[in-house]
């Protein structure tokens, strides 16, 4: 029976009525058919027929055959580690240096928090144990970007792993009235435009967060350390960015206890000798990476 049968079935199976709309390798090339028609014109023209054959030669090997593509290992454009990590944990090249981390802070400065562009670990603490007014703590890193387009849209994400604790702990003598507890861990993955006068670093919006633990106490009591663990990579955010403009990108852990304590006559609670006062929060963990990359060139 006929290969082109409607009927013929050799496997058994059923056939299917679809398929392409022609054949895939003969498409139309407007340069190798004028190819084709000049070297016709001149087969027995023993005068024109070297160059006619040349100019075939060339329009089918350039329609036919393509260079193979160049295998890289390049480090990823996009990518930007901690500059001392061990590039072979990411990629099978070395980074080039703009690729690194390059900022750290804390707040308040100084503080127990810590911060390193090397590893790329933070610690974010707050204590107010002591009913003392310092309730927030802050731990960031970052990397220096300057986009190439004259206008583009970027997106911009962040590899976190960490660890979250906290301690409610509120036990205090009979002249201790009113007290509430409220407690906060967040991450926020932010850009900033850096001044090339003033080297101020000027928030840009949008910016990205995540509230990892919020609650509230109140009254007298306690609980035992609250511990959660958390890893993510796909906190993001979208932002429109300038050539001629260099940004700070970054990425900061957030901890903050506030605390309302009053007396029994409604004076603000001073810490008396005896009191049991356990009030704190700490986020520890690390960035491992921060990704870059242009989704939309508007203005080249």
């Amino acid at each position: 029976m006929p290969a082109d049968s409607a009927e013929y079935t050799g496997s058994g199976a059923e056939m299917d009525s679809g398929g392409p709309s022609g054949a895939l390798g003969l498409t139309n090339h407007p340069a190798l058919n004028e190819a084709h028609a000049d070297l016709e014109r001149h087969l027995f023209d023993n005068s024109e027929a070297r160059e006619a054959v040349l100019e075939y030669r060339n329009a089918a090997f350039g329609q036919y055959f393509h260079d193979r593509p160049i295998f890289t290992l390049a480090w990823p454009p996009s990518l930007y580690i901690p500059s001392e990590a061990n590039p072979a944990t990411y990629w099978f090249s070395t980074p080039p240096a703009d690729h690194l981390f390059r900022y750290r802070w804390t707040d308040p400065a100084p503080s127990v928090s810590t911060a390193s562009e090397k590893s790329g670990r933070l610690f974010s603490w707050t204590n107010v144990s002591g009913l003392n007014p310092s309730y927030t703590g802050v731990a960031g890193v970052g990397v220096r970007f300057a986009p190439t387009p004259s206008l583009s849209t970027v997106k911009i994400s962040a590899d976190v792993d960490l660890v979250a604790e906290s301690r409610w702990w509120y036990l205090v003598g009979p002249s201790a009235g009113y007290a509430n507890f409220s407690y906060r861990g967040t991450v926020y993955l932010s850009v900033w435009e850096i001044s090339p006068v003033t080297g101020l670093w000027e928030l840009q919006r949008p910016f990205a967060s995540r509230v990892l633990f919020q609650h509230r106490e109140s009254g007298q009591g306690g609980t035992a350390i609250q511990s959660h663990h958390h890893a993510f990579d796909d906190l993001s955010v979208r932002l429109q960015l300038q050539r001629g403009h260099a940004y700070g990108i970054g990425v900061s852990f957030e901890v903050e206890v506030g605390y309302e304590c009053h007396d029994r006559n409604g004076r603000p609670y001073q810490k008396q000798p005896g009191d049991d006062i356990r009030l704190w929060a700490s986020m520890l963990g690390s960035v491992s990476s921060i990704s870059v990359s242009t989704e939309t060139v508007w203005i080249p």
